[in-house]
């Protein structure tokens, strides 16, 4: 059975919004793909790197940490689009895609009258992926020049602009233009790193070497500058339509990126900090009479985005979906990643703790990541196709019997659980036995929320997984 049925469609029917009077102006939706917070110079990174957005974090209501639903990309934004975790709207990986009993949010913002349009420089987000839904219009971003002009021609009426940057995400690209930027230190950087360039340390046990961390790091922030610059070249179209004052305005990243920090590289591998904290600004109307309820100081889910938005135009949200900012909520953060080799993982962010808890669905396969690897197109994945004993499809196909045969969060025999501490430099391992056991009886509440009973996935969920996932 899909695990959560109808959770999608509960309580989505809209009504007038209790909260003041509704906006029926623009909204415009900026997304960026693995662009992390600590990397941002308005949020304590280096400065000079982002001023495009660091200017927007100062001038918007509300704006610093978000964590992300999951350091993978194509839940991530799943829950952005329905403001569901990723077990309620099933986008578990990359290579499921949002069902038609979604209610997404354009389709939302189109039931109160609004017309959408949206541009997307990522297959996954685009119709292959169901992101139509909704949509009048749904195009690709290309270099970003038609969705300039859409900008540029808002005149104030109901309009939805979502605009996705795949930017910062790999390949990563050394742009002469922004060298004044990017600290280099010096290093000796080729044009361009390739995502299979990367992927062989995706791998735990295979160490990234100090210079290569290093240069992937340079190269990571060439592309954050160019991220940074099509956001400011938006904002630019944004103002010269002379409705800056009216438009509803919010920017925020799928995830972040990680870089060795927890054994791994790029995203999807794991729920550490890096990953899952995220910039998040949102702009509001000048003549909007709701106020954002949140403190700036506190990090919030990222899956608010949903309610926000579609709450500020005027109708009700359902329970199931993660709360407005307009709302105090002062609930703990719930992350999520499945079908990693043989775990899924489950992140609750509160205050400065991070409950890491990892459930089993099956044994580790050795050739895990070998086989990953295999699935790439060319350079590396021929040598790992070349040391595999048996195809991917095998090695995938037992993790996913596994899988589909074991509740999610309860896995197979007691999780392992890890406490960890953020500060100002990132996050280490606390043992505080009391804390732990408190944030673990907290997160199996959050997940238990508006879900039925923790079942298996079941072999009629087969349908959303293929056997050889990349």
């Amino acid at each position: 059975m899909r695990a959560t049925g109808s959770l999608a469609l509960l309580g989505l029917l809209f009504a007038s919004c209790g909260g003041g009077a509704a906006h029926d102006g623009p909204i415009v939706l900026i997304t960026f793909d693995s662009l992390r917070a600590d990397v941002v110079g308005g949020l304590g990174g280096e400065r000079g790197l982002t001023p495009h957005l660091d200017a927007l974090l100062r001038q918007s209501d509300w704006a610093g940490r978000a964590i992300a639903p999951s350091s993978s990309g194509v839940p991530a934004m799943a829950s952005l689009f329905t403001g569901l975790r990723p077990w309620q709207h099933q986008v578990l990986h990359d290579e499921t895609s949002l069902s038609p009993a979604l209610f997404t949010l354009p389709e939302a913002l189109a039931a109160r009258g609004y017309e959408t349009r949206g541009f997307t420089g990522e297959p996954s987000y685009a119709k292959q992926g169901g992101y139509e839904q909704g949509f009048d219009l749904l195009g690709d971003l290309g270099k970003g020049a038609e969705a300039a002009a859409a900008l540029e021609k808002l005149d104030g009426d109901r309009q939805f602009v979502w605009i996705h940057i795949p930017e910062p995400q790999a390949p990563y690209i050394r742009r002469p233009k922004f060298v004044s930027r990017v600290n280099t230190g010096r290093l000796d950087l080729p044009f361009r790193i390739l995502p299979n360039q990367l992927a062989p340390y995706f791998d735990p046990e295979v160490p990234l070497p100090p210079g290569k961390r290093r240069r992937f790091w340079t190269m990571y922030r060439f592309n954050v500058a160019w991220a940074d610059e099509r956001l400011g070249r938006l904002l630019a179209a944004l103002r010269a339509s002379g409705q800056w004052d009216r438009t509803l305005l919010a920017v925020t990243s799928t995830h972040g990126e990680e870089f060795g920090e927890k054994g791994q590289i790029l995203n999807g591998g794991n729920l550490g900090r890096q990953l899952l904290e995220v910039p998040f600004a949102v702009k509001l109307p000048a003549d909007l009479d709701r106020r954002i309820a949140v403190p700036r100081n506190r990090r919030v889910a990222a899956a608010r985005l949903w309610a926000t938005l579609v709450e500020a135009a005027g109708a009700e949200v359902p329970p199931a979906v993660a709360p407005s900012l307009f709302r105090p909520a002062t609930e703990a953060v719930l992350s999520e990643l499945y079908l990693t080799n043989g775990t899924n993982r489950f992140s609750l962010v509160q205050g400065n703790d991070q409950l890491l808890w990892e459930s089993s669905f099956a044994p580790p396969e050795p050739e895990y990541y070998r086989a990953r690897l295999a699935m790439m197109s060319r350079g590396n994945a021929e040598i790992a196709r070349a040391e595999l004993s048996e195809p991917p499809g095998a090695i995938f196909g037992r993790l996913l019997a596994g899988f589909l045969a074991t509740p999610p969060l309860s896995g197979r025999g007691a999780p392992r659980l890890t406490l960890e501490r953020w500060d100002e430099w990132g996050s280490r391992p606390v043992a505080d036995p009391r804390r732990t056991a408190e944030l673990a009886a907290l997160l199996t509440r959050i997940w238990n929320r508006f879900q039925p009973a923790e079942l298996p996935p079941g072999e009629e969920a087969r349908e959303w997984y293929t056997a050889d996932p990349p």
